[in-house]
């Protein structure tokens, strides 16, 4: 009788604090005030000589609320996203907008639903990511289901856009490239430190070639994309790897058959805490025949562009010949306030290059990016970079320019403050 006495009051302890947690909520409000200078002097193509460089000034701002429970969370973060001078001092326009208003479900243990304008970033998010670089970011109006049970993750995601709330159906050209989207994410770890992850999406595009046609009823092209990745590595180990490859198939908006790939190797080791290098390539298709009715060429998704083949943006939309980027970089951290960062890329396209009938060969030329990270406090950080890309010829035609155009030599250089305060976070319980 004592044991099963001693038994009951252990159980009962544990159903009080399973209790406890159960009934505790989180409120948390933060926001984001993120001004960024930029100097571009050939940013995303040679500069003519006869322009001047650009200088402007962009802020971002955001003021986020979060409240989580054990069967609920919603997070609602509102954006403004300007340029210095665009509003007038006595503007009345209104800037502001919404980045995130989502709400996610417990449905049970492991799986939830999560529903709203929400950021979707997968694995190194070359098809999804926040893009926080960007001054507006990548955010998408979908339900999304997710289930993750010890190291197995699997998320289905749903869209579905149009133009307004119509009576009938119309041609939708809004700015989401998509009508209809469906994705399938899975994830697991198949020994140690190696996980293996999935993706397929499925797009619905409205068709460009008639829209008088189209624009009754709801007709969609339906471009696929499909691959994973295979990452290997973990904190306490020097070495870790990414492996990427990614396939389209369907037919695009002008019903041409898609057949494009990408593939990226990246290899990381760290020489000490301080220091991490990095090795990587990455492999984008590219088309030769324009006129087969195939599009060959690789279609980027919606991941971060400032992320991949150098942060000067100069292939961040694929040649229709393709892309190489060949790279190698290091981070070093100076002090526990400042790091540094070097990143150098060579460039090819895929495709050997024609212009006025001829080949030109493969050379794209080559980028420096240096970087240099500040933590001001606990709350602010400061970013300063420069870079240069050392164009050629063939840079100059892929870009649309005549082989020996003016051109200024291409450099662009910020500085990027980053405040990010918490204004408040509380627990609390029901009574």
């Amino acid at each position: 009788m004592k044991v099963l006495g001693k038994k009951c009051f252990w159980i009962t302890i544990a159903a009080t604090v399973c209790a406890c947690k159960m009934n505790a909520q989180t409120v948390a409000i933060d926001g984001e005030f993120r001004p960024r200078v930029e100097y571009r002097d050939g940013f995303g193509a040679p500069l003519s000589d006869s322009n001047d460089p650009g200088i402007f000034a962009i802020q971002r701002t955001r003021l986020g609320a979060t409240f989580t429970s054990a069967v609920l969370k919603t997070q609602f973060t509102i954006q403004d996203s300007r340029t210095y001078g665009k509003t007038a001092p006595s503007s009345e326009t209104a800037t502001l907008g919404v980045f995130e208003a989502w709400a996610e479900f417990l449905l049970m243990p492991g799986g939830s639903a999560k529903v709203g304008r929400q950021a979707l970033t997968y694995d190194d998010g070359r098809l999804f990511s926040a893009s926080n670089w960007s001054n507006t970011g990548n955010s998408h109006d979908l339900a999304l289901f997710k289930y993750n049970v010890n190291d197995f993750q699997a998320h289905l995601g749903f869209a579905y856009n149009n133009t307004s709330a119509i009576s009938s159906e119309t041609v939708y050209t809004n700015g989401a490239k998509y009508r209809y989207m469906g994705l399938l994410w899975l994830s697991k770890g198949i020994a140690k430190d190696l996980t293996l992850s999935a993706i397929a999406v499925d797009e619905g595009m409205q068709p460009t070639t008639d829209a008088t046609k189209y624009g009754t009823k709801v007709n969609m092209n339906h471009e696929y994309t499909f691959g994973g990745n295979l990452k290997y590595g973990n904190e306490t180990k020097p070495f870790s790897a990414l492996a990427t490859a990614y396939f389209q198939a369907g037919k695009n908006q002008t019903g041409d058959d898609l057949r494009g790939s990408m593939a990226a190797v990246k290899l990381n080791y760290k020489i000490s805490s301080a220091v991490t290098t990095s090795l990587g390539t990455d492999y984008l298709s590219g088309d030769d025949n324009k006129t087969d009715g195939k599009q060959k060429n690789f279609r980027k998704l919606y991941g971060s562009n400032h992320s991949f083949n150098g942060s000067m943006e100069y292939w961040s939309t694929p040649l229709s010949a393709g892309l190489l980027d060949y790279y190698g970089s290091v981070n070093a951290k100076v002090s526990k306030t400042t790091s540094i960062e070097g990143a150098f890329h060579v460039f090819s396209s895929s495709k050997d290059m024609t212009s006025n009938s001829q080949n030109i060969g493969k050379s794209l030329g080559s980028e420096l990016d240096l970087c240099l990270n500040y933590k001001l406090n606990e709350w602010s950080k400061l970013q300063v970079g420069w870079s240069t890309y050392f164009a050629n010829d063939n840079t100059r035609i892929a870009k649309g320019m005549t082989a020996d155009a003016k051109t200024r030599f291409p450099q662009w250089g910020y500085v990027m403050l980053t405040v990010s305060p918490s204004y408040l976070k509380s627990i609390f319980t029901d009574k």
